[in-house]
Order: C-alpha cells, then sequence, then structure tokens
C-alpha cells in the first residue's frame, strides 16, 4: 500500500512537517507499507515553511520590528529562493504569537516589521514576493507594510499617521512619492487562508479584531476605518472576499502596489507536488489541529480531501479535535480520529506528546 501523507500544522502544538515526519517514521515501520510526506499549508503561519521544503535556496533572518514598536525589537526570518522569489509570512514579524497573551494591542499593532522584511528581501534582489497572511496580530490594512516601503499616511492637517488600525480612519491623503521604483517593479501574491471581507458582519474588523484584544467599543472604531479605507480604495474592495485577511492587508497593497491575492492553500498544493505524489497514492492521510466546518472552506485538509476524491483515493484524516458538528462521511472522508479531544490543554499542545498520538493514530489506521 501506498500511503501519501499530507498533514497541516495541529497550531500552538506541531508543525506540518514535524507531524509528517512522525506519521512517515510510524508507518515505514509497517511491513508492505510506502509512505510518501507532502506538508500542507493555507497561507497562514507555517506557510512558509512547507514551501521553502519544496524550493532551494536559504533561509534569511534579520532584525526588525515585533507588532507593538514600545516593545523590544524581534528577529524574524524568510526563506529567499535561488530564483530571487521570497517567501515571507506576517506571522514572522507581525504575528500574534509574538505578544504574551495580556499584551495583545490591535489598535496600536503594526506591520511596520513586514514591510521591513520585505525591504530586506527587494535589498538582497528579490522582485517577486510571495506573502503568507496568516496569524498576524495586527488590523492596519497594511499601512505599516507600505510605511516600511516608502508610503506616508497624513491626516486633514497634513500631520504624519501612525501606522496602525486606530490611524485608519484619519487618512486623508496617501504620499506615495516615497516608494522607490525597486518596489514598483516587484511582483507581490498575497496567500489568504479566509475568504473574508474587508468590512461588514464578516470584516476583518467584526470577526478578527476581537481575537486580538479589541473591545466592541474598539470593533466599532476598526470598522470605521475599514469602511474609509474601502472609500479612499474604491473598486468594490469593501466585498471583495479575502481582502479581510491578516486586519486587512490585501486592501491597500492591491491599490498600491503590484499584487495578486489567492488563496493559500491550492497554490501551496500546485507548488509542493501533491498532485503528481497523487498518481501513487492507494490512501491519503490528512489533518490539522481542529477539522470544523471552516475545513472545507479554503483550509489544507480540505483542499487535500477535495483533490484526493477528485483522484478516486480515499481519505483519512487525524486531527487533534473534530468539532462535534463536523460529520467526516459527509466531508468525503472514510474515517477521521481526534488525538487530544477531551485531554488537559497543557497536554494537548505538547508537542512531543502530540507527535506521538498521532503517530499510534495513522498506525492504527492501517493495520
Amino acid at each position: 500500500m501506498n500511503v501519501l501523507l499530507a498533514f497541516d500544522k495541529f497550531k500552538g502544538s506541531a508543525t506540518a512537517r514535524q507531524l509528517n515526519e512522525a506519521a512517515r517514521q510510524a508507518l515505514e515501520a509497517i511491513e508492505g507499507v510506502s509512505v510518501s510526506c507532502v506538508p500542507v499549508a493555507d497561507g497562514g503561519d507555517g506557510t512558509v515553511d512547507v514551501l521553502a521544503a519544496a524550493c532551494q535556496g536559504q533561509w534569511v533572518t534579520v532584525p526588525t520590528m515585533g507588532p507593538l514598536l514600545q516593545r523590544a525589537p524581534v528577529t524574524a526570518s524568510y526563506f529567499l529562493c535561488d530564483d530571487g522569489t521570497a517567501l515571507i509570512e506576517v506571522a514572522a514579524a507581525s504575528g500574534l504569537a509574538l505578544l504574551p497573551d495580556d499584551a495583545h494591542d490591535v489598535m496600536h499593532a503594526t506591520t511596520l516589521g513586514t514591510g521591513m522584511l520585505m525591504r530586506d528581501a527587494m535589498e538582497r534582489g528579490s522582485r517577486n514576493i510571495v506573502l503568507g497572511l496568516g496569524g498576524s496580530a495586527t488590523c492596519d490594512a497594511a499601512m505599516g507594510i507600505l510605511c516600511a516601503l516608502g508610503a506616508e499616511f497624513l491626516d486633514a492637517d497634513g500631520h504624519h499617521l501612525y501606522p496602525s488600525g486606530e490611524s485608519l480612519e484619519k487618512i486623508a491623503h496617501i504620499e506615495t512619492f516615497g516608494i522607490p521604483q525597486t518596489v514598483r517593479d516587484c511582483r507581490f501574491t498575497l496567500l489568504t487562508d479566509v475568504d473574508n471581507p474587508l468590512c461588514g458582519e464578516r470584516g476583518s474588523a467584526r470577526i478578527y479584531a476581537p481575537q486580538k484584544g479589541a473591545s466592541p467599543e474598539q470593533v466599532e472604531q476598526l470598522e470605521r476605518g475599514m469602511l474609509h479605507i474601502a472609500d479612499l480604495v474604491g473598486d468594490d474592495i469593501a466585498n471583495r472576499a479575502g481582502c479581510g485577511a491578516a486586519g486587512g492587508i490585501p486592501a491597500l497593497m492591491m491599490h498600491l502596489l503590484d499584487c495578486e491575492l489567492q488563496p493559500g492553500a491550492p497554490y501551496v498544493l500546485e507548488h509542493n507536488g501533491f498532485a503528481e505524489a497523487l498518481d501513487d497514492a492507494d490512501l491519503v492521510i490528512t489533518g490539522e489541529g481542529r477539522m470544523d466546518s471552516q475545513s472545507l472552506m479554503g483550509k489544507g485538509p480540505g483542499r487535500v480531501i477535495e483533490m484526493a476524491l477528485a483522484h478516486g483515493v480515499p481519505v483519512k484524516a487525524v486531527c487533534g479535535v473534530i468539532d462535534a458538528a463536523f460529520d467526516p462521511i459527509a466531508a468525503g472522508l472514510a474515517d477521521a480520529v481526534a488525538v487530544s479531544d477531551g485531554l488537559p490543554h497543557d497536554m494537548a499542545m505538547d508537542t512531543d506528546g502530540t507527535l506521538m498520538r498521532v503517530a499510534a493514530a495513522v498506525t492504527r489506521m492501517i493495520q
């Protein structure tokens, strides 16, 4: 039997590559089983690690700014491919995971550090940047990124605005004269793991800002800011699917730079050899930290299931937790198990324990 492993991360517990490797080692001990691994990501944190595994190049580590400038600077990494493509994640410099739980401050969080990573890549010759948007601590609609790349945001009195969500509704003018030609020559591919629009009930502010520390009053202020950005940009950007990702980063980037917005999971699976690996597979085993209805709406495992079934290959899933409302059979899965359901939080999030439970679960699926 040829088994294709295609795990996404168990967020906060184990990376996609760790999970695939643990499952591979377990299955290779079974006689008559051959195993191949294609780690999965969907544009969220962990995407660069997965894409880099399929590329030739080098990791670049540089000092930059975290999401809150009053805190200590951070050191962040991105991957520079030999062909000049830079693979960068918003989460690396502007991620929520960089802040302790009691320091979430979405009103003042900025993507400036992410822009500094992008600028560093351009200084090293990159003119093609792939940006994974998941995991941000911010809701600044890319103000920080664009400031790092040379733009200036002014209020009605001509004063410079600090690049954060608190400033969005105050923007009266965007000065782009300082954006150098190297930035204008760059091509940006924005990978999103959600399809939320910029504004409205499913928009960036109302859906994601509370997770980043916003009070109800701050959510409404951010929503006004996003509506103001939509007025500045036009082109019905308020309702475009995916523009609410990472605190609205696509909105201003697509307005000012050469950008393409793409769903992350199809992009990753197109570039990491999953389709080719399916040709020889008798069974696919996938999984993620939590499987629920969102898993089938643009997430990595959902795309894996869709592609595998289209090739006539059965799919099983090993997850941390499976939502009670999720129907594995209706999703097309031949089997699904949860390895961390009911465990205390510390035990469920322990990396070594997670990998051991996943290895045991995939073994039982095959035997």
